[in-house]
């Protein structure tokens, strides 16, 4: 039996269709696999005698069983490559499809297209497909049953030059294609300067136009670091690139950097678990993900594509490919492969916990606590059944119901996608709004609130949440001009266990000290005005800290932007066994977070220690400080906080564009506060710590007051 592959010719040498196809060529003939030349040309014009000669032609050399593995499209029609694959088989040759491009979905005119090429693509016995989505795709529009499929997963990209250099960390992006018809170049009005390799006219500002340059010199200054780009010009392209793979990602990632990619992209989730770059919903945010980065984040980012570009180097995505395919096409113990075949735990998944409660404007509030592994949500009304809602994050567990009367009650179902359809693995009970009775708190929960009338309900509806019952929620109103007292009240008429409190503006600190004065419970935590819990923080954080005989419990964090959960905060901790202070600040002092709302305290720890006020970098200064007077704390592995940052802040971006100087004059003062205010007995600690502190804020190696205040910190 031998092997053949369609190689394309005939067309532009800087054609990326036909770069792509010599290359997974080149890689097929490595692994014995012989060359079957195609020449692009006017095929609709060729009588069908000429064609039939030139069939013959191309394909002289095949015998009974051999295999060949096109490459479509050949760019030469419909009509041609199904008159090809009929040739082939006349020979009884055996087809294997390798789908590079799929012309019916690359533009609504082509749409028509699609019937022709799925038939065509049933005449194979093996689909190479881009990714799962295109196997799903085309599983759904008529795809054979019993077809078996290959996912590719990734292009390869392996033209080397002699030597690639590891990339330096600098703030531009590169494009590597042809801008035309897409608008964003012409439109980049970003401080991050984008490099366009393309021989087209690009008038951006800060747009580079670097010309068309031949694999080998474009990867050598690909490699020099940046960020590569991937993008869409308009919405048939965004949703072609949720099915197809884009040969630019191979190139980025031969050349060794991170890239930048839509959220929808068929990629995402390689480039998200393996840390090779951003995802994000518009260039707008990439490039202020770009500008806040610092140079360690690049480097974690350069990192990881570094040890992934010999995979893409070497064509080990194409080598996989083409031999899954060749067993496929040969054993019939081969139903399908080059594709996650998971097996759905039904009994591991299930809904620890389901409430629904009133929210503000007389909607419905309904969170949920799962366990299991599964890939979204389905809401539903409990006594219709008909559907309310779908989440297709499965991290995600608050979902704000209109419209409904108080009395409905409703299911929540989590899901995974097959091929024919949602499976359902796990069912919760119905939940409906119950009454709320008055309480003796044992946890007191604060809450400060300044102008966050847009979003504070979603905050306060997953505080009510909460699956421990004897929680007070403390809410400090600091001096809002909006109509957060508003929403406010609301809360408080209906809910006996919310308090409000209304004082003059003076920051988060002193609104926080006021809540500490008012709370009743035994232990206190804290959140923010625009974020989220999860339903079983407050249980999980009390049940540890009980246990193990704590001053603090603390949960790892999620960083919400958009739709995207990240790892904000989290220790190597073993979980939910106590450590000593002085241990906890060793792991502190590896993954500083000094952040307030992630932990439980003992209330008398805090009562003591109020939070620091007219400091700008409160959060900062109070953690270490408060700390330093616990003796033992424990952990919980569970991102049960989750700091939202999809609105941005004016705070904080503010912060960024303040002069060096008053910048230093702010962490000398949170230094110097957990210095001079903390646990003495600990002093030795505290310095320790505070001189990671200083090495970790930016300009700390240009500016010279930096250097002066670590020599009075090792004074002290």
């Amino acid at each position: 039996m031998n092997v053949y592959i369609t190689k394309l010719n005939g067309m532009s040498f800087t054609s990326t269709e036909q770069y792509a196809q010599h290359m997974a060529a080149d890689i097929a003939h490595s692994l014995g696999i012989r060359e079957m030349g195609i020449y692009r040309y006017y095929a609709e014009a060729e009588s069908a005698e000429n064609r039939t000669r030139r069939f013959d032609g191309i394909i002289a050399g095949i015998n009974a069983g051999d295999i060949v593995i096109c490459q479509f499209p050949t760019w030469n029609g419909l009509s041609f490559e199904r008159a090809l694959v009929r040739h082939i088989k006349a020979y009884h040759g055996r087809i294997i499809i390798f789908i590079h491009d799929v012309e019916a979905l690359m533009s609504d005119a082509h749409h028509k297209d699609l019937q022709g090429t799925v038939e065509l693509y049933n005449e194979a016995e093996v689909l190479i497909v881009p990714s799962l989505g295109m196997r799903m795709f085309l599983t759904e529009h008529g795809i054979r049953t019993g077809m078996k499929f290959v996912i590719q997963e990734m292009w390869d990209y392996t033209a080397l030059p002699g030597t690639l250099g590891s990339g330096t960390w600098n703030r531009e992006i590169h494009f590597a294609g042809n801008p035309d018809g897409i608008h964003f170049p012409n439109a980049w009005e970003w401080e991050v300067p984008l490099k366009v390799y393309s021989d087209s006219e690009c008038h951006g500002t800060h747009v580079r136009k670097m010309g068309w340059l031949a694999p080998e010199r474009l990867l050598m200054e690909l490699a020099k670091g940046g960020f590569g780009l991937v993008w869409y010009g308009n919405e048939e392209w965004r949703r072609y690139l949720s099915v197809n793979n884009s040969l630019k990602l191979g190139v980025y990632f031969a050349a060794g950097i991170p890239v930048i990619v839509p959220r929808g992209i068929s990629s995402r989730s390689i480039i998200e678990e393996n840390h090779l770059g951003i995802a994000a919903d518009t260039l707008e945010e990439a490039a202020e993900a770009i500008k806040k980065m610092t140079e360690t984040d690049y480097q974690v980012y350069s990192a990881a594509a570094a040890q992934f570009a010999p995979l893409v180097r070497e064509g080990f995505f194409t080598k996989k490919c083409l031999l899954d395919a060749i067993h496929m096409s040969v054993r019939n113990d081969m139903y399908t492969y080059s594709e996650s075949n998971e097996t759905y735990r039904m009994s591991e998944c299930t809904f620890a916990y389901v409430c629904l409660k009133e929210s503000y404007k007389n909607n419905l509030a309904l969170s949920w606590a799962f366990q299991g592994e599964a890939e979204g949500f389905l809401i539903y009304d409990a006594d219709s059944g008909k559907a309310a809602g779908e989440i297709s994050n499965v991290l995600e567990h608050y979902f704000l119901l209109e419209d409904y009367p108080k009395t409905a009650r409703f299911i929540v179902k989590a899901y995974v996608r097959t091929l024919k359809g949602k499976m359902i693995l796990a069912e919760s009970g119905a939940a409906s709004v119950s009454e709320m009775l008055p309480i003796k708190p044992v946890v007191s929960l604060i809450m400060p609130a300044y102008n966050a009338e847009k979003y504070i309900a979603r905050s306060i509806d997953t505080a009510l949440a909460q699956s421990f019952p004897d929680m007070e929620l403390i809410i400090v109103n600091d001096g809002s001009t909006d109509e957060t007292q508003a929403v406010l009240d609301w809360y408080r008429e209906r809910y006996p266990q919310v308090k409000t409190f209304y004082k003059e503006n003076g920051g988060q600190a002193a609104a926080r000290n006021m809540g500490i004065e008012k709370a009743e419970g035994n232990y206190i935590a804290f959140m923010d005005n625009d974020d989220t819990l999860r339903p079983d923080m407050i249980e999980r954080l009390y049940a540890t800290i009980v246990k193990n005989d704590c001053d603090i419990s603390m949960t790892s964090v999620y960083m919400l932007t958009g739709e995207k959960y990240e790892d904000m905060t989290s220790y190597p901790m073993t979980e939910d066994t106590a450590v000593s202070i002085e241990v906890f600040f060793e792991y502190y002092m590896r993954n500083l977070s000094p952040v307030l709302w992630n932990k439980l305290y003992r209330a008398s720890l805090v009562k003591e220690h109020p939070c620091a006020v007219r400091i700008r970098f409160e959060d900062d200064a109070w953690t270490p400080y408060v700390l330093s007077y616990a003796d033992r704390v424990c952990y919980i592995n569970a991102h049960l906080y989750e700091y939202d940052r999809s609105r941005g802040s004016t705070a904080i971006h503010a912060s960024w564009n303040r002069p060096v100087e008053e910048k230093f004059l702010d962490h000398r003062e949170l230094v110097l506060f957990f210095l001079e205010n903390g646990n003495q007995e600990r002093k030795d600690l505290l310095k320790k710590l505070a001189l990671v502190y200083v090495s970790a804020f930016p300009y700390s190696g240009s500016y010279a007051g930096y250097s002066e205040l670590r020599k009075e910190i090792e004074q002290m």
